[in-house]
């Protein structure tokens, strides 16, 4: 790669990044405006809610303007409440209102989770709530919770390097003719995420069945598609966004299920939601713990897609003929 094709490509990252960034705020300012609530979108941590909200699922806070309209009452019919720990207006909790009554001019609600056996230790005024939820989105809120991280924001910082720099760390050693036309069944695998997550929403309780299923078959993408791809730089890009934003949170919630370690346990700051915020917090041994499990799940994909890719540039004989098969 030239001088001028090297500012080509850094140029073409920086305007993907800046339009991923300003959709990203544009979306959470949106939500607010809509919402009404700081914080409109949060992140559930704990199980205590589970099944009814699960690990790792985004959920929407709308404001509540009339307190007197709050359902309280036992699953499913009771509204499910955001509000600040007592003294701790850092830490979140998300339960579910099973009774209320009205204490020196205002509500104050009985709040439990639909996952404990029992209520909540202290009743929660009204001024401590944040607000209700409106709606979930399943487990995507993992990514944002691993790069607040250290170490998940040094390996998504990483692969991105990676893709970056591919034509200087996997240099080509003959280049091969893309013939032939490209092979959409090989996209197939990629699919499996994104129907998972469709699923999850009305059958969570085969979260560890689909997850398995899903990293199976990513697995043989991560295979098959430097194979499949004629332009190398479209498929790092494709690869990397894909992992990033869909199979860390499938890599995730795997891990949960296999550890019981919940992003709960992730950090010193307790409570089982958490807002959409860029900073960095201290992490227990707990996570590096569960990080360690993460790794071992996801790396040797990892390492299988960049073998592949490096192994194809570099004009080793068996992948060039197979890449030419599949794409013939």
């Amino acid at each position: 790669m030239d001088l001028a094709e090297g500012r080509g490509e850094l140029a073409k990252y920086i305007v993907v990044f800046v339009v991923l960034m300003a959709a990203a705020f544009g979306s959470i300012h949106l939500l607010r405006a809509t919402l009404r609530t700081q914080y409109p979108l949060m992140v559930v941590v704990s199980q205590s809610m589970v099944p009814t909200l699960d690990v790792g699922d985004f959920i929407f806070v709308g404001r509540i303007d009339d307190f007197d309209g709050v359902a309280a009452a036992p699953p499913p019919e009771g509204d499910i409440l955001v509000f600040m720990r007592s003294r701790a207006a850092d830490e979140y909790i998300v339960h579910r209102a099973v009774d209320k009554f009205q204490e020196g001019g205002g509500w104050w609600f009985i709040t439990k989770g639909d996952n404990n056996p029992t209520s909540d230790g202290q009743p929660v005024p009204e001024g401590r709530v944040v607000g209700k939820v409106v709606g979930r989105a399943p487990i995507l809120g993992y990514f944002p919770l691993f790069i607040k991280t250290s170490r998940g924001l040094l390996l998504v910082a990483s692969l991105m390097a990676i893709v970056f720099f591919a034509d200087y760390l996997m240099p080509l050693k003959r280049r091969v003719e893309a013939e032939g036309r490209f092979p959409w069944v090989t996209l197939a695998p990629f699919l499996a995420a994104p129907v998972a997550y469709i699923v999850f929403w009305f059958t969570p309780q085969l979260h560890l069945e689909i997850d398995v299923l899903v990293l199976a078959c990513w697995y043989i993408g991560c295979f098959t598609a430097p194979l499949a791809f004629g332009d190398d730089d479209l498929c790092l890009m494709f690869w990397l966004y894909h992992f990033v934003l869909l199979m860390i949170p499938i890599g995730w919630d795997v891990v949960w299920r296999l550890t019981g370690i919940t992003p709960s346990m992730w950090w010193y700051v307790k409570g089982s939601t958490v807002p959409l915020t860029w900073l960095l917090m201290k992490e227990t041994p707990m996570f590096h713990r569960a990080f360690t499990v993460f790794i071992q799940i996801i790396l040797p994909g990892c390492a299988l897609f960049l073998l592949t890719m490096t192994a194809k540039r570099r004009g080793v004989t068996p992948l060039v003929a197979a890449s030419r098969r599949l794409r013939s």
